[in-house]
């Protein structure tokens, strides 16, 4: 399977990683898209869609020792510290993440941090103009939520031996500046310690053995009472987190999740029928095959989807509708990315009540509401200039296939733009809280289909704003 794109965005990629290890499929399909995107002359802005703000954003490791901080530091090792970091993998490899964390650290250490207003960073490092929508845009946001999980990563894999921090608070764009020591033991804890073990040498040595049972028994009990707090506070982490609860099916599902994507030609059909024999396929062909290839803002969806597995530890399989079949979505859970280029998902859609309707003749797509067939406000022409489009809509699913007895998800668009939507949804910690909000109490065990609205400026997508729902 090969990405494309208009223009020729998409160098061919083969999605072929069936057996290879999930990490290592994942990164390469992430890095192939990032690098394509952020790095070339991509035709419709499609830089701002690959990130989702706020996943995967991490703190330094448990078993950090104790440190206390210091803000006291000189500009030219706050310098030399931002080069460190900026040679490391995780940012040299990108221009855009390198650009900004750049510029806001050099202005911080200017004295200019007053400056650092999203408008402003917008303009003079992402090139936007003066009177640009920040409501709409999200360049600046995604790309310092994405600076701020990579600086969290560089400190927590110990990329750096250097007592230096830079850190960015969620919410600001201003840098601070610290420098980590160890913290001092606290005076008096040892000189008791060894005043205590002096004088346990002048009492007597015998113990009864009551005693001995009394302090056993507080012993288990209190390691009991103590690995129950612990599972009752990540059990009331976990319930309360929208995004682990929507996720959780997948994420405690045993076996690899299966990520099919749709592509740009038909699948085929694995339900039945008689096998035509053709003649065999040439190279030539099976590279420009439509069945073979995927759009660009499928596969970045696809990436995004698989990084946030990677990041729970789960294993994923990837694979495009034409070539998963039934067979492979009886095997475990599954996430299907497209809606009409994705045979799977217009075969679960078909019983619902939100599916996808056509006009052929007017080229024109849309999502029906079995409860009020009247509505046909939910649709996007296809025959309308793509940069001209100003709002697409779009399905998530969560259900149990009653054929496979598997869960499934569903990201798809009516256009490429409402599946961009959509995966930024299911991976957006923020977007899932509204999703929340809407559900019944005990959603966590339901199956649910929502309807997604998302503007569309000049061939980006928003975030989707939820307009319909159903929960059973």
């Amino acid at each position: 399977m090969l990405l494309a794109s208009e223009g020729r965005l998409g160098r061919p990629f083969a999605l072929q990683t069936f057996g290879r290890g999930h990490q290592q499929c994942c990164e390469e399909l992430r890095d192939f898209v990032r690098s394509e995107v952020t790095n070339g002359p991509a035709h419709g802005n499609f830089g701002g869609l690959m990130y989702p703000e706020k996943i995967g954003e991490r703190t330094l490791p448990d078993h950090a020792p104790a440190l206390c901080t210091t803000s006291e530091v000189p500009h030219e090792d706050v310098l030399e510290h931002l080069e460190q970091i900026l040679s490391h993998t995780l940012f040299r490899n990108s221009r855009r993440y390198t650009e900004v964390f750049r510029y806001i650290v050099e202005r911080t250490l200017e004295g200019n941090e007053g400056q650092l207003k999203e408008r402003t960073i917008g303009i003079e490092v992402f090139h936007r103009t003066p009177d640009y929508d920040t409501s709409n845009d999200h360049v600046v946001r995604s790309a310092m939520s994405e600076v701020r999980r990579r600086l969290a990563q560089y400190y927590s894999e110990g990329g750096s031996e250097s007592e230096l921090r830079i850190e960015l608070q969620p919410g600001s764009y201003v840098p601070h500046f610290s420098r980590i020591v160890p913290s001092a033991p606290e005076p008096g804890i040892a000189s008791a310690g060894t005043a205590l073990a002096a004088a346990s040498e002048t009492l007597p040595s015998r113990k009864p053995r009551l005693q001995t049972r009394v302090r056993r028994g507080i012993a288990v009990v209190g390691a009991v009472g103590l690995v129950a707090a612990v599972a009752i506070l990540l059990f009331s982490a976990y319930r309360n987190d929208p995004l682990q609860t929507f996720w959780a099916p997948l994420f405690s599902a045993r076996g690899p999740v299966l990520l099919c994507v749709g592509t740009l030609g038909e699948g085929r059909q694995s339900a039945g029928g008689t096998p035509v024999t053709k003649p065999p396929v040439t190279l030539a062909e099976f590279h420009s095959a439509d069945a073979q290839l995927v759009h660009i803002m499928d596969a970045v969806t696809l990436a995004e989807l698989a990084r946030l597995l990677g990041q729970h530890n789960k294993a994923c399989r990837l694979a495009s509708h034409s070539e998963a079949n039934f067979a492979d979505l009886q095997n475990g859970p599954s996430v299907l990315v497209g809606l009409m280029n994705n045979d799977w998902t217009e075969r679960l859609l078909s019983n619902l009540r939100f599916t996808v309707g056509q006009d052929l003749q007017r080229q024109v797509m849309l999502i029906r509401d079995r409860n009020n067939p009247a509505n046909r406000d939910w649709a996007i022409n296809y025959t309308a200039p793509y940069l001209d489009i100003t709002r697409d809509y779009a399905l998530i699913l969560r259900m149990k296939d009653p054929k496979t007895d598997q869960v499934v998800i569903v990201a798809a668009g009516l256009s490429a733009f409402g599946t961009s939507a959509a995966g930024k949804f299911l991976t957006d910690p923020d977007d899932m809280k509204k999703l929340a909000a809407i559900a019944p109490r005990d959603w966590a065990n339901k199956s649910m289909e929502i309807v997604l609205s998302t503007v569309v400026i000049r061939g980006t997508a928003g975030h989707g704003t939820i307009i319909a729902s159903q929960f059973w």
